[in-house]
This record gives C-alpha cells, structure tokens and sequence, in this order.
C-alpha cells in the first residue's frame, strides 16, 4: 500500500511539472535589464576611423587619445542624457531580437571642439563590445587637417573587454 501511494504522489508531482516548466524563453528585456551594462562614449580632436572605413574600425590612436564617459547600469525604462564639459547626449538604448546581444540605440549628441561644435543624431544596432563611431568631422585648414570624432560601445561589466 505505501508504494502505491507513493507512485500516486509522484504522477502527481511530474503532472505539475510541465506547468513549473513552461514559464517562457527569456526576452531582450531580461537580458538587458539583468546585465550589468556601461555605456563608454570616447570623443576627441583627433581621427576616429579611416575615410572611407567601417564606423566600427575605430582607430587604435583614437582610443589611446581619446576622453571618455562611462555611464553604468544602462536601463531601457526611460530616455537617458549624460554630459561633460565638451559633449552632451541623449540616447534611449532597447534591445533587438537578432542578432542576439545587440542594442538599438537612438541618440542625439553635442560635441564642442576648439574650433566650433559638432553634431550627430541617429538610430544604430550595437553588439555588446564593439565599438561603432556615431559621428565625426574632417576638414583642411591653413595649419593642416582637422578632426574630431565621437565613438561608443556597450561593455558587459561582468566580462572583461
């Protein structure tokens, strides 16, 4: 008799399983809201990418010259804005289906240089840890070329990049 009562218990435990179990795949959302994400934004008087380049082939130089704001606990609830004394921007970041581990950030950004301000607006898919150049300027002037540019990435705080 017991080990019939306790074959009844267990097909009644494994019947409730499957509604324990089925609780849904988990969305962008959770996995930006449960990740420990920083924006790092770098800006500079200085060349970010190649001409004709890829806006994520930043340059290596630009990196190593550049200034850099590190905003933490990246968040999808609201519209976000961060400054300092040369560069303001507003961005909302939100997470995309594909491909997996990428951010739609929507952005409008200030940079003020030496020689006047910059300006850049737009709508990109980042991948967490790549760099992308949001916006950048080239011009020749008496002295030489001039440039400035503005980079960012989302980092995942708990790997190292």
């Amino acid at each position: 008799m017991p080990r019939k009562t306790l074959r009844n218990i267990s097909l009644l435990a494994l019947s409730t399983l499957p509604d324990l179990t089925l609780a849904g795949q988990p969305t962008p959302s959770d996995y930006l809201d449960s990740q420990p994400l920083l924006l790092e934004i770098r800006y500079c008087e200085c060349q970010a990418t190649e001409p004709d380049g890829d806006p994520a082939d930043v340059l290596p130089e630009f990196l190593d010259d550049s200034r850099v704001l590190r905003v933490g606990a990246v968040t999808t609830e609201h519209s976000n804005f961060v400054a300092s004394r040369e560069l303001s921007m507003g961005y909302e970041i939100s997470p995309v289906e594909k491909p997996s581990g990428s951010f739609q950030l929507t952005y409008a950004s200030e940079y003020t240089t030496r020689d006047g301000n910059l300006a850049g607006q737009g709508t990109l898919v980042l991948e967490a840890g790549q760099w992308v150049s949001l916006f950048e300027s080239h011009h020749q002037t008496k002295a030489g070329a001039k440039h400035a540019g503005v980079a960012i990435r989302l980092v995942d705080q708990s790997s190292s990049q």
